[in-house]
């Protein structure tokens, strides 16, 4: 995705924070009047305190959209994904399941290592989801 106004990523220390470019000041606007607070130390705004992560941050998406802002969510190294308003609970739930389980958004495990489980496509699937999938190639050899 080209310029998102806003990106959405899971810090493996604070959980859920949003970014966005220096010139996006609308759209933090936006995020603050949710009750978002900028984090210094992450350079990103994070949701209160008293509202669930991934309710937080689905309306926020709803509330950008509102005001015409594209979203986006981090995709490791993969860069960013268009984030609509139709999968933003669907996203956010995954990155908060993967911390609660000890891994990170990025597919790593606390010591670094990926698993084939724990790897995130672009799409956002587990690899080892895909695995499953039966093989639409032919048995035998062909005419």
């Amino acid at each position: 995705m080209t310029n998102p106004d806003m990106v959405f990523s899971a810090d493996p220390r604070h959980g859920l924070v949003a970014r966005s470019g220096w010139e996006q000041e609308e759209a933090r606007m936006v995020l603050r009047d949710l009750g978002w607070e900028w984090a210094e130390e992450l350079h990103a705004l994070v949701p209160p305190d008293d509202v669930p992560q991934v309710e937080a941050a689905v309306q926020a998406v709803a509330e950008l959209h509102l005001h015409g802002h594209r979203t986006g969510y981090a995709v490791g190294p993969y860069g960013t994904m268009r984030l609509g308003l139709a999968h933003a609970e669907q996203v956010f739930t995954r990155f908060v399941a993967q911390e609660t389980v000890g891994g990170r958004p990025d597919g790593t495990s606390p010591s670094g290592h990926q698993t084939p489980s724990q790897r995130w496509s672009a799409y956002g699937s587990s690899a080892a989801s895909l695995e499953n999938i039966p093989s639409t190639e032919p048995d035998g050899p062909g005419i």
